[in-house]
This record gives C-alpha cells, sequence and structure tokens, in this order.
C-alpha cells in the first residue's frame, strides 16, 4: 500500500485490479479503513495520485501541512 501525508493526515491507496482503493490509516495502531465516500479514477497513473489528493483534500491544507507527500510503500501493493 502506497501510504501519503495529506496535509497531516496519513492515508492509504492500494491498486486492486483496475480500481484504486483509498485508506485512512493510524500509524501507531497500524491499522486502516476504507474511505468509500472518496473514488479514485482508475485511469490515474500512481505518480499523478499526490496531486489528485491534494485536489480533493486541499481544504485540509495549513501553514503546519502544506503539502501532500508519499511517505512509505509497501511492496506488497
Amino acid at each position: 500500500m502506497l501510504q501519503f501525508d495529506v496535509f497531516g493526515r496519513r492515508v492509504g491507496v492500494r491498486r486492486v485490479g483496475e480500481q484504486w482503493l483509498l485508506y485512512r490509516v493510524d500509524p501507531n495502531e497500524g491499522k486502516y479503513s476504507r474511505i468509500y465516500d472518496v473514488l479514485i479514477p482508475p485511469w490515474l497513473a500512481e505518480e499523478e495520485l499526490p496531486g489528485w489528493l491534494g485536489d480533493i483534500y486541499h481544504e485540509a491544507a495549513s501553514e503546519r501541512h502544506p503539502d501532500v507527500k508519499c511517505i512509505d510503500t509497501d511492496e506488497k501493493r
């Protein structure tokens, strides 16, 4: 699973078949739960994910957390 810091929130993205699935990630517990109300277009390339997540969650941006960053990749994606 790819993990991103999205304006201070941790989310995960996993490719399953032709779909991208989005998750809330709790880094302290090592748990994650699916986010169903946000859909990532299936044609989106992996390198486009940070920009897309920034567009969707831009209202959460702050001086302390101004960016979307890839923070972790898991080879078992």
